[in-house]
């Protein structure tokens, strides 16, 4: 699998650097270039890193990324650009991405990410400034504040899904941070389930649900509310009845199913 950066530079390079102009802006200038190599880059079902360059007269890191439109669109970050400049703000700094923007720091560069939508035209730019990227630098987003950057993502991403069906019978059609749980409202067709029975087998719902967050992706999601002290909750409603059944788990069962530790 191809790697972002590869930071492994050597301290020969790293002389030559220093013996003429700025050695900071030559080991980003050289980083980029080798960045650009390795492109396209994948970032999982979000899209990819088509292309990164550095404009030496601007100062600037250039990135251009195509998005998986199932997962990512650019209306959402033009309806949404502080959204889109947050959510950003969190991706860099983590890993390799966060050692490059210490090397922007450094090098007192700025930062322009263009977005486009795989397969179609228009695109969406964000950027920041050498100010910005420095204050990223010195002023980390906390992990609290990382997770509920990452939980409203996800809501937004859920909510282009609905409705979407996981079961026969079983809808998907509303998802909501009620600042206390996650909720999940799954229509249920009463021509398939009794409302009643569901009741009564609350624990055994729950149970299977427990099963369901051995995948990593929902162990992550309940660490994720873990942190954030909130619980996890799906609501089922009867099509014609209009009864209700929910089962749900707390920030601790949440907590206790991830392994999270929470943060201090």
């Amino acid at each position: 699998m191809k790697k972002i950066f590869s930071f492994l530079l050597t301290t020969v390079l790293l002389a030559g650097m220093a013996a003429c102009g700025n050695p900071s802006e030559k080991l980003l200038k050289a980083q980029i270039e080798s960045g650009e190599k390795a492109c396209p880059i994948s970032m999982g079902m979000a899209g990819k890193i088509s292309a990164m360059s550095y404009d030496e007269a601007g100062k600037t890191v250039d990135f251009t990324v195509t998005l998986n439109k199932d997962v990512s669109d650019i209306k959402d970050f033009q309806a949404d650009p502080e959204a889109a400049k947050t959510t950003l703000r969190m991706s860099l700094q983590k890993g390799d991405l966060k050692k490059l923007l210490e090397m922007m720091k450094d090098a007192g560069a700025g930062l322009t990410v263009t977005y486009r939508n795989k397969g179609s035209e228009g695109e969406f730019t964000v950027g920041f400034t050498a100010d910005e990227i420095k204050d990223m630098v010195d002023n980390p987003m906390s992990e609290k504040d990382a997770d509920q950057v990452m939980l409203s993502s996800q809501i937004r991403m859920e909510k282009k899904k609905i409705p979407y069906r996981i079961a026969d019978g079983l809808t998907i059609t509303g998802i909501e941070d009620n600042g206390r749980n996650l909720v999940y409202v799954c229509a249920v067709d009463e021509d398939d389930y009794d409302l009643d029975e569901m009741g009564n087998a609350k624990e055994e719902l729950k149970g299977n649900m427990r099963k369901m967050m051995r995948d990593r992706a929902m162990r992550r999601q309940a660490e994720v509310l873990a942190s954030l002290d909130k619980g996890f909750e799906y609501k089922y409603v009867g099509s014609k009845s209009g009864k209700e059944v929910t089962v749900g788990f707390t920030p601790a069962e949440l907590k206790e199913i991830s392994g999270a530790r929470g943060h201090k």
